[in-house]
């Protein structure tokens, strides 16, 4: 038979709501925590990431998604046009100058459209974009270091080498009409020189007339969503039947991702070690989350036990009281869950700023993230753990009979005890007491360990990045001098002059110094084509590779590949890491010796030995006087001419034959920093003048200095030589380095402690909650025991005894986990963080012994004053 009394039972858990006011704002609160938990993590999560993102998009330039590079018109129409692309932004690079005011940090003259101009942070805020004719707008630095006055209508001249990226021509000097202009960003990569697209069309034309091909354009683009943007670029491609993996291909639309965007970062780093931490995490969250509310709902079921007992008297169903108690719970969430969604997200609104403040990213670039999931997430999280924890307590209430709960004293069923002639010590009276409900005992103990294990956990990993490491990969040296087009991986004719080392060497105290030289010569290393296939691969299809190959240069089974040669003075070989090998044959006079720079992995391992010659082998260079391409049929190169026969012609050629004494990791502060197709090699600056006839010029000057002093004094100096927009030079230095790591530990620290402050909030409140419990379902028996002579001293004493047994319970707990945890811990978070070292510590757990101790003395205390107000007859009265 289905009785209608779905009203009744909501009248009788909002009547038993209303019964117990002060339960219920206990369950509140720790509804509202646990919400609390979700929305600030998210919260913060989220903005931090937002946060992020927006500082890489600043130093990128821009924040479309990706870019479909060196776009024809029909192609740009037919790709704008697909279901995926959300908005397209055309851009068409017509020069660049990056001279005089413009070295160290370049301008780029180019035409966007609106949508572009809105990606790149170029959109004037006063005034308009350039619409025709030599209109132009651009960054009040610009106006600046061009001695503009920033208003509108001033005239602006501009000097320029034409090029797009692929090729350059001559240089044009031109007076432009300001129409709109900006605030300058620090973080840009370049400023912007925004033109019409009139005269970005009559440069064109001028340029294809000298013998340029078109200038390109590319097109920027929004996606419908920024999760695996190359997935979706590449499904743009294959829709529309082009390919994106090759330059010569006139069917190939080449793809480029904005990697600024952290989702495109982690898809290329995901791995299971990863994986493994954030779902590690997010159950640690939403087990922390349960542990609050499954303590607060089992101490109001144990409560109300009698009352459920009645109400199975009178033919309440375990269903009935089962809904009883969800519909309670969601009752309590209508409260709870809006106060945490508020609290967590204000919470998390504040520490945004300051944890940006402390790894200083928080210029210009703090997002307050207003995401949906935040709230969705949080709520829906709240909700399941709600859910969860009070479906026990359901059970629990469900089960037991009208006879139990007027029995019911929080004690679980144990064997039978021997009788003692002893009598009872209070401390062993305590003890016993934990053991009556081991579930709940495990439960405070494991939520108060789990704080004290994730605290002693964040000060291992926290410890455990060696600034070393992270220093050393950074920078190889205390300060590293030369010009912007060095640090801008930009090759050129000269950098750093002697002069300037001299000058730099007789103003500050070096331990150890020397000069990095870049070799200005055409130079070609014989290689096994193999060795040179796996280099193409990566850009070339098997196809083209084949067609490549057979064009390129042959010696048996070597064939001519490029090559970075780098030559060294004798103090700086003490740099390398060696590898394989000796490099001690370099330092003798009148050497043959070459060591091969291989590239090793974040912890010392080299992944592709086959690919590199061994220590032993004698390889040839080729160095020329010049190289020019030509039709391999006719000896003469024309704009015919197809691909498949260029072929390279060196002019004053002559063969060296060197020996491989070494394999060598040549830090990437100290080389060219950029690598190509072939190997980087490393000659002593000896050699390299006596084989190149003298093309290896100075790239670059380091030192190191003997202690504190002398660094901040060479530090002063090199900022006062470099300061100025006009300064040729510019420098990096450990105290960069050094500093960028502080941040970044902080940063977890900042994080990690918040996370940890909650956490051990969570546990305090199911310590506080047990011996809550523990003293309202034993009133009778603490009556009892008052009424045969226990004095309320002996009893507040057996209390106390209770939470010290708790305190260090929990301690020996947290102990044991940072045992079995700590090590697996740290193999993980070793293969994910480079420069972290595993060191284990217990120190954190034995600081926590006091805070506990104090804890376990003061909460009993206040516990049993509050409960021992009444008189012993009147709790006999009330536990009836």
């Amino acid at each position: 038979m289905n009785v209608k009394n779905r009203k009744c039972i909501r009248k009788l858990s909002l009547k038993s709501l209303y019964a117990n006011r002060r339960r219920n704002l206990i369950a509140i609160f720790a509804i509202a925590l646990t919400t609390l938990l979700f929305t600030s993590m998210f919260t913060i999560v989220l903005s931090l990431n937002a946060s992020y993102e927006t500082y890489q998009f600043r130093q990128v330039g821009g924040y479309a998604h990706g870019t479909f590079k060196d776009v024809s018109p029909e192609q740009a129409e037919r790709i704008a046009a697909h279901p995926k692309v959300k908005a397209a932004g055309i851009r068409k690079v017509i020069g660049i100058t990056a001279e005089g005011v413009f070295a160290k940090v370049p301008a780029e003259i180019s035409y966007m459209d609106a949508n572009c101009t809105k990606w790149s942070y170029a959109t004037p805020t006063t005034g308009r974009m350039p619409e025709s004719g030599k209109e132009v707008a651009m960054d009040t630095a610009v106006l600046q270091l061009l001695g503009v006055t920033p208003e509108l209508g001033a005239e602006v001249t501009v000097s320029y080498s034409i090029t797009d990226k692929d090729q350059t021509a001559f240089t044009v000097t031109d007076t432009f009409t300001l129409v709109g202009y900006w605030d300058y960003d620090e973080l840009m990569p370049v400023h912007y020189i925004n033109i019409s697209r009139d005269y970005a069309d009559d440069i064109e034309a001028q340029a294809v007339k000298t013998g340029l091909q078109p200038f390109r354009t590319d097109l920027n683009v929004m996606l419908a969503s920024g999760t695996n943007i190359q997935g979706q670029m590449e499904q743009v491609d294959t829709d529309l039947g082009y390919t994106w993996d090759s330059y010569t291909d006139p069917n190939s639309v080449r793809i480029g991702v904005n990697w600024g965007y952290t989702s495109s970062q982690l898809e290329s780093k995901l791995d299971p070690e990863l994986v493994i931490a954030i779902a590690a995490f997010l159950l640690l969250v939403i087990f922390t989350g349960y542990l609050i509310i499954y303590n607060i709902f089992q101490i109001s079921v144990a409560g109300d036990i009698r009352f459920y007992g009645l109400l199975k008297t009178i033919g309440t169903t375990p269903r009935q009281l089962k809904r009883i108690i969800r519909q309670q719970a969601l009752l309590l969430c209508l409260i709870g869950i809006p106060a945490g969604l508020l609290l967590g997200y204000g919470i998390g609104a504040v520490l945004v700023p300051v944890v940006l403040h402390s790894i200083q990213l928080d210029t210009g670039i703090t997002t307050i993230s207003t995401s949906p999931v935040i709230f969705l997430g949080s709520m829906l999280f709240a909700l399941l753990t709600v859910l969860l924890s009070c479906s026990k307590p359901g059970k629990m209430a469900a089960k037991v009979s009208p006879v139990e709960a007027t029995k019911y004293t929080d004690v679980m069923q144990t064997k039978k005890k021997r009788r003692s002639i002893r009598g009872a010590k209070l401390h062993q009276m305590a003890f016993a007491n934990l053991g009556r409900n081991k579930k709940k005992t495990v439960l405070v103990v494991v939520s108060l360990a789990l704080s004290v294990t994730l605290f002693n956990a964040l000060c291992a990993f926290v410890g455990g990045f060696s600034m070393e490491k992270y220093v050393s990969a950074m920078t190889c040296a205390d300060f590293i001098v030369s010009t912007p087009d060095y640090f801008r991986y930009n090759p050129a004719d000269e950098f750093i002059t002697p002069e300037q080392i001299e000058e730099i060497a007789a103003n500050t105290k070096a331990s150890l110094s020397g000069t990095g030289y870049a070799v200005r010569k055409p130079a070609y290393l014989w290689m096994t084509e193999n060795a040179l296939r796996q280099d193409y691969a990566k850009y070339e299809s098997a196809e083209q590779l084949d067609s490549h190959m057979s064009r390129l240069e042959h010696r048996g089974n070597m064939v001519m590949g490029d090559t970075r040669i780098e030559a060294l003075d004798n103090s700086l070989f003490d740099k390398l890491q060696v590898f394989d090998g000796d490099i001690s044959p370099m330092l003798e006079p009148d050497n043959n010796a070459i060591a091969i720079a291989v590239s090793l992995d974040d912890y010392g391992n080299l992944p592709n030995l086959e690919y590199y010659p061994k220590v032993g082998d004698t390889i040839t260079v080729t160095y020329a006087d010049d190289v020019k391409y030509i039709d391999s049929r006719t000896g003469e190169l024309t704009e015919d001419t197809p691909e498949e026969y260029f072929q390279a012609k060196l002019y004053g050629a002559r063969d060296v034959e060197y020996t491989v004494c070494a394999l060598v990791e040549l830090p990437n502060s100290m080389s060219y920093r950029y690598s190509g197709i072939g190997y980087d090699v490393v000659l002593s600056v000896d050699t390299a003048q006596r084989d190149s006839g003298g093309a290896a010029i100075p790239m670059l000057y380091l030192f190191d200095t003997a202690d504190e002093v002398d660094e901040a004094e060479a530090e002063q100096y090199l900022s006062k030589l470099t300061a100025g927009e006009f300064s040729p030079l510019m420098y990096e230095s450990k105290a960069t380095a050094r500093s960028e790591f502080a941040q970044f530990r902080q940063m977890f620290l900042l994080i990690g402690g918040i996370l940890c402050a909650i956490i051990g909030l969570v546990g305090l409140l199911n310590f506080f909650n047990a011996m809550m419990t523990g003293i309202l379902s034993r009133r009778r028996e603490f009556a009892v025991l008052q009424a045969v002579g226990m004095t309320n001293r002996q009893l507040k004493t057996m209390l106390i005894y209770e939470g010290l047994f708790y305190a260090m319970s929990s301690v020996a707990a947290a102990f044991i986990l940072s045992l079995a945890v700590g090590p697996l811990a740290g193999k993980m978070l070793g293969s994910m963080f480079w420069f972290f070292e595993y060191r284990f510590t217990i120190l954190p757990v034995l600081l926590t012994i006091p805070v506990f101790l104090l804890l376990g003395w003061l909460i009993p205390c206040m516990m049993y004053d509050n409960a021992a107000k009444c008189s012993v007859v009147e709790q006999l009265r009330d536990a009836q």
